[in-house]
């Protein structure tokens, strides 16, 4: 690979907000790369890719191997602007022999449905792959039982994690809700697959921050400066409202409704638009970031800015995503569990057992199936013991 390709791929990736770290460590990779890959036709260079990872795979050293697939990824989309694994995906969708039941499908999940493309896809893709390992599409589809489906999940993903197992049996159940739309007969007991494969520990006790973890995240950011003010901003928008990483750089100038103290946001997981209460504390940060320290820039309309090469811009995901992994790793706040996600869950939580009600607390966190929620929310079981009544017919101290 030549140098100007790594040195553009460097500032591509500086853009998008990754650490120093993960660029030197890519751009290394891609250094035993193949010049073939300089090109920017999408087919031509999809094909380099894949011929490179899947036949000289055995060549590459240890690191190498662990990194080149993500790089190449991220090469892939400087190249030639489009996602490696929607490429991936589309390629094999194109030849698969139901594509039409498939295209039906990713267009209910969109339309219908209102889910994002990005997700639609994934589905799509797991779909395509539990079609794959049918002989043949049945004329009738009701002759598939939960335990069909139970089998393929078993055989096909016995080394995936729980949590991943979980969302193919989503994608799956979702498959034959819209099979039962078009008028098939399904059987009810593929209908009625929980959401979540039925071995995962804990699933029913979701992991939250304690509150020490939690008060330290708060405070880890000074309010002294332009960066400090707008890293406390983003996570008191996870912590207090239980915003995703997705929703925070989409936030406008104009979706802050100071005259109502609400703060509107759109761009959602679900394209629907929704308003939430802004607290004292966290209307007091706005305002003074916005008056004080944000770079009044006309053609600017983001909320949060970030300065790059002497330049600002709007922040990206992977920039809200770094501001909370770089307070977790200074305060030492560790855990398989401990990502972005943990400050939505410790919300929803917090939201919920304040004396919010289950559709209400869906309705802040933006989600359409009260299932959805139910995972996100952990019960406070000793303040329901203090609140709880005693049972009827036996004595006042519950003897």
């Amino acid at each position: 690979m030549n140098q100007e390709i790594i040195y553009n791929f460097k500032r591509f990736l500086e853009n998008k907000g990754y650490s120093p770290q993960t660029i030197h460590t890519y751009a290394k990779a891609l250094e035993k790369a193949p010049d073939s890959w300089n090109v920017t036709d999408s087919q031509l260079l999809y094909e380099h890719i894949n011929h490179t990872l899947t036949d000289n795979k055995q060549t590459f050293t240890p690191t190498t191997k662990h990194n080149i697939g993500p790089a190449s990824s991220l090469l892939f989309q400087m190249q030639t602007g489009k996602s490696f694994r929607n490429y991936d995906r589309y390629q094999k969708y194109k030849t698969v022999r139901n594509k039409e039941l498939i295209k039906e499908f990713f267009k209910y999940s969109t339309e219908f449905k209102h889910m994002t493309n990005m997700s639609a896809t994934a589905e799509c893709h797991h779909i395509l792959a539990f079609l794959d390992s049918l002989d043949t599409i049945p004329n009738d589809w009701s002759m598939l039982t939960s335990e069909d489906i139970n089998h393929y999940v078993c055989t096909v993903f016995q080394n995936l994690k729980a949590s991943s197992i979980g969302r193919y049996i989503t994608s799956l159940r979702n498959f034959f809700r819209f099979l039962e739309y078009k008028g098939f007969v399904i059987n009810r007991s593929v209908l009625e697959l929980p959401l979540t494969s039925a071995d995962w520990q804990k699933s029913n006790v979701p992991i939250t921050l304690t509150s020490d973890e939690e008060n330290r995240l708060r405070f880890h950011y000074k309010n002294d400066d332009e960066m400090g003010i707008r890293n406390n901003i983003i996570i008191r928008l996870m912590l207090n409202l239980g915003l995703r990483c997705s929703e925070i750089p989409n936030i406008m100038l104009s979706d802050i409704k100071w005259t109502n103290a609400l703060i509107q946001i759109h761009n959602t997981k679900n394209n629907h638009i929704r308003q939430l209460p802004l607290s004292v504390e966290l209307g007091t940060l706005l305002e003074e970031y916005i008056l004080r320290y944000r770079p009044s820039l006309p053609d600017e309309k983001h909320l949060l800015l970030r300065k790059y090469v002497n330049q600002y811009t709007s922040m990206s995901r992977e920039n809200v995503r770094y501001v909370i992994r770089n307070a977790f790793e200074k305060e030492r706040i560790t855990g398989y569990w401990k990502g972005t996600h943990a400050l939505r869950r410790t919300a929803a939580s917090k939201i919920f057992n304040n004396g919010t009600g289950l559709k209400l607390t869906a309705d802040i966190l933006g989600h359409e199936s009260l299932d959805s929620t139910k995972s996100y929310i952990k019960v406070d079981f000793e303040y329901l013991k203090g609140v709880a009544a005693s049972w009827p017919g036996g004595d006042y101290d519950g003897k």
